[in-house]
């Protein structure tokens, strides 16, 4: 039996091939009755089995290039998504609040003018919604740059936290996740920010958590949006209409 575990940040030891050495998926620190590490930056990989191999040597070789070749894979990834982050960023800022502005702007104008002498109400609610948006872009921004400035932050359990977050957003939407409990650790405004506008959205009916190489998976029904875009910044990535977390240990 042989494992082959690794993890970009090296907080932990996080199974991406073999299995059967160590029950979990993601190890505090790993142990076998045979084991070598390798480095490469941050990264840490480690090769487990339940025997001496017969070429330790060649198999030390090969987890050393295997943790290299992963290495530069996720930080290519991670530097073309965090290009592409920040330039989302930027035009979603600077494309919806000019509008904000132009609408907040046109009502003023309009109201200095009488214009909506007869339409008070309405144009009242309009502001408030106008406004309360803006807010909101310009907080989601804000925990996006937390997260991007590697404030401190600690490990947070990745299904109660969403379970958490659902239950006070008052929503039903079910949390599916495997018998080992994930734990996840995203800078500044943290895991608990990205859960929160998970759970704003009423599209996601189901969340699913599951191991993944990368760490640990959470699937919904549609675009992750800003969740992503924290993701993102905190070194993890999004696969479709999946968020694959970094992992961490309580």
């Amino acid at each position: 039996m042989w494992e082959l575990r690794y993890d970009l940040h090296g907080r932990c030891a996080v199974r991406v091939a073999g299995g059967e050495v160590m029950a979990r998926h993601v190890e505090a620190v790993p142990s076998a009755p045979w084991m070598i590490e390798a480095r490469c930056g941050t990264a840490r990989g480690w090769l487990l089995a339940t025997a001496v191999p017969d070429d330790p040597e060649g198999e030390a070789a090969r987890l050393e290039a295997e943790v290299t070749r992963r290495t530069a894979l996720a930080r290519e990834r991670q530097a073309l998504a965090l290009a592409a982050l920040d330039a989302d960023l930027i035009e979603r800022l600077t494309h919806r609040l000019r509008t904000d502005v132009m609408t907040l702007g046109a009502v003023a104008e309009g109201a200095l003018e009488g214009v909506f002498a007869d339409e008070a109400e309405e144009v009242m609610a309009e502001l408030r919604r106008t406004s309360q948006e803006a807010q909101r872009r310009l907080t989601v921004a804000r925990e996006v740059m937390t997260v991007l400035a590697g404030e401190t932050g600690a490990p947070e359990p990745i299904a109660a936290t969403l379970r958490d977050e659902l239950e006070g957003a008052g929503r039903d939407a079910v949390v599916v996740a495997g018998d080992e409990e994930a734990w996840t650790l995203i800078p500044g405004a943290g895991w608990a920010a990205c859960a929160r506008l998970l759970a704003a959205d009423d599209r996601f009916s189901t969340l699913t958590v599951a191991a993944d190489e990368g760490g640990w998976r959470v699937s919904a029904d549609g675009d992750l949006g800003a969740a992503g875009h924290m993701v993102v910044a905190a070194g993890g990535h999004v696969a479709g209409s999946a968020l694959i977390l970094p992992a961490a240990v309580p």
